[in-house]
């Protein structure tokens, strides 16, 4: 932290009277706690060090073209919607975009010096990590004022709640998987603009209200949900620093400045803030087709299943798509419950924001930035993820470390020894959950294996866990290895589109594995309904075309043309009045035999269906 802080103080009354209730570290102290916070982030998550890209990471950096740029792309990258270097183009598939330059621009200068190298990225992940939470402890211990000395600072609410934070089992999606980096950047800037703040209104510094602007946005283009502090800094300061009213004002008309520019530079690069409705796609938007007592049942639902794993971390899974959350309505007992949790702790935050401020700012803290994430203000593409409660982990540790403190002194003479073993119990047990997790983020397949043994009736976790598999078979050369690794995909290719049957990618996958085992059997019979079950409900999964004119050249005609027009004529046409696609499909009988009277027959149909009498005519 620089020179002790001592040494820079004010003569002011209000000064001296901080300087009183609140004792500074000295640099040799605070580099300690710095080590000690990297060293402790290493030692939990030093197995990602071994592992791959795996999930997103081909988004944000191994297929992101801009990130493979290296220097040359961070231009675009800070010009572009934050998908574009992946996609090729601006795609829109989630309610208001995303942008979220500032980690993918650190993924490009390692691209530039180093190159793709996955251990790199894993280490300034928890590198990054352990600075969060010694910014994390240095803010805290300033908000709160804690006059701590160096042999009893673990007593002190900051300390609890940054170890408590630093080990917590919901942060390793954030910490393992590479793509976290972006939540992990915001906590870190936004922790560093209170403490800017709480600086500021201390030492009545310049520099440190002109230090705010610059760390405030740099957290905004890490990730949107710094905003969240425009609000968190103010109630924070107002609950601890009295007669600081000016000071708050001028705070407050940073951050909203600060706020409107960097909305102003999102609007340029989008060219919206919120856009349209959300997406009809199920996998960007988990509420498809819910009505407004089911959305927002399902999502008091979800803000439950936040505050448990927040309390109880198990299990956990990186895949919360529909219907691992299943759909709630006002009959489900826990969405009433969620309602009663969360009213009551906005109640027991304002009583006690004179009484008990920390935890009062705990709550608040929680409440403010989960707000954001929870899907109530906007549509975040799905129900919940872990890594969502990243930066709103803070402010429930902070409640955990007041509540062990209170225990604790209900018992002066034992005070010390009940905290530690209270925070023990804590920490063991974090420790265990969060290692044994971290192996789960190895690569595809691991991921995969754990996220399906708990996300079961997700239609995502199905497919993904078919593809690891697919691809794993792509790579082996066993022919047994092989078709037992088809054998074990087909299964969960089939549960996501029973899950999902519009699912485009579980119906891809499950005609990929059709034909690479009909590649092994030659079992025409099964390739056709495979294809069939997927053209119902997916007619546009190009493949199923591309493999079709190949069966086409070497198998039974008869069987051909009898599929053809039965998914033609029979599904699409009379079913669901298809009757374009009907036309593709006919098409390939077409090419099999132009005069069978099948194929003929339905072509007729199919045109006069669409209005189109003179094609129609041709096939009499």
């Amino acid at each position: 932290m620089g020179k002790p802080e001592k040494k820079t103080v004010k003569k002011s009354v209000q000064t001296k009277q901080f300087y009183t209730a609140y004792l500074p570290l000295d640099r040799k102290k605070s580099s300690l706690i710095l080590l000690v916070s990297i060293g402790l982030s290493l030692l939990l998550y030093f197995q990602s060090l071994e592992y791959g890209y795996v999930l997103d990471d081909k988004i944000v950096f191994t297929e992101n073209k801009f990130v493979q740029e290296g220097f040359s792309g961070i231009g675009k990258i800070l010009s572009n919607e934050s998908f574009s270097g992946y996609f090729g183009e601006q795609k829109n598939l989630v309610q208001g975009a995303r942008f979220r330059p500032l980690s993918l621009v650190t993924f490009a200068i390692e691209q530039q010096l180093w190159g793709t190298e996955p251990f790199l990225s894993h280490l300034l992940n928890i590198l990054f990590y352990g600075l969060c939470g010694w910014i994390g402890f240095l803010t805290l211990r300033r908000l709160f004022r804690e006059k701590t000395t160096s042999k009893k600072i673990l007593l002190g609410t900051a300390s609890i709640a940054s170890l408590l934070f630093l080990f917590h089992p919901i942060h390793v999606e954030a910490v393992a998987n590479v793509k976290g980096r972006d939540e992990i950047m915001a906590l870190l800037f936004s922790l560093l603009a209170l403490l800017m703040s709480l600086k500021y209104v201390d030492e009545k510094k310049l520099k440190y209200l002109l230090l705010l602007p610059v760390v405030y946005i740099l957290g905004l283009l890490s990730k949107e949900n710094t905003i969240t502090f425009a609000a968190i800094i103010p109630v924070g300061v107002g609950l601890f620093r009295k007669n600081s009213r000016k000071e708050i004002l001028v705070l407050l008309g940073v951050l909203i400045l600060t706020t409107l520019a960097y909305l102003m530079y999102r609007y340029q690069v989008i060219g919206y803030l919120f856009g349209d409705e959300p997406s009809k796609d199920l996998m960007n938007n988990s509420f498809v087709g819910m009505n407004t007592v089911e959305r927002y049942s399902t999502i008091f639902y979800t803000l439950l299943l936040y505050l448990k794993l927040h309390i109880f971390p198990h299990p956990l899974t990186h895949d919360y798509y529909p219907y691992h959350i299943p759909i709630m309505n006002l009959g489900d007992w826990q969405v009433w419950l969620s309602i009663v949790l969360h009213v009551l702790l906005i109640i027991l935050g304002l009583s006690w924001r004179k009484k008990k401020k920390k935890v009062a700012f705990g709550i608040f803290y929680y409440i403010a930035a989960m707000s954001i994430v929870s899907n109530l203000v906007i549509s975040i593409g799905t129900f919940m993820n872990e890594r969502f409660a990243f930066a709103a982990s803070l402010g429930i540790c902070i409640v955990m470390a007041y509540t062990m403190d209170q225990m604790a002194k209900r018992f002066p003479d034992k005070r010390t020894v009940i905290l530690y073993a209270l925070l023990g119990v804590f920490l063991t047990g974090f420790t265990i959950k969060t290692m044994t997790r971290v192996p789960a983020w190895e690569n595809a397949v691991t991921l995969n294996r754990a996220a399906i043994k708990v996300s079961k009736n997700s239609a995502r976790a199905n497919s993904f866990m078919a593809t690891a598999l697919f691809n794993k078979y792509k790579e082996e050369t066993n022919n047994d290895v092989k078709m037992n690794l088809l054998r074990e995909a087909e299964p969960y290719a089939r549960k996501a589109t029973e899950i999902h049957p519009n699912y485009y990618n579980g119906h891809l996958m499950r005609v990929g594995i059709a034909a690479e085992l009909y590649k092994y059997d030659r079992n025409l019979d099964n390739l056709l309904s495979s294809f069939k079950e997927a053209i119902k409900y997916r007619p546009d999964v190009g493949f199923i075309k591309t493999y079709l004119e190949y069966v086409n050249k070497t198998e039974d005609k008869n069987k051909l043309l009898s599929f053809y027009e039965d998914v033609s004529v029979n599904v699409l046409i009379d079913q669901q009045q298809k009757y374009g696609w009907a036309i593709t499909y006919l098409n390939l009988g077409m090419s099999v035999d132009p005069n069978d009277p099948r194929i003929r027959s339905g072509m007729r149909k199919a045109y006069t269906g669409l209005g189109q009498i003179e094609n129609a005519n041709k096939f009499r």
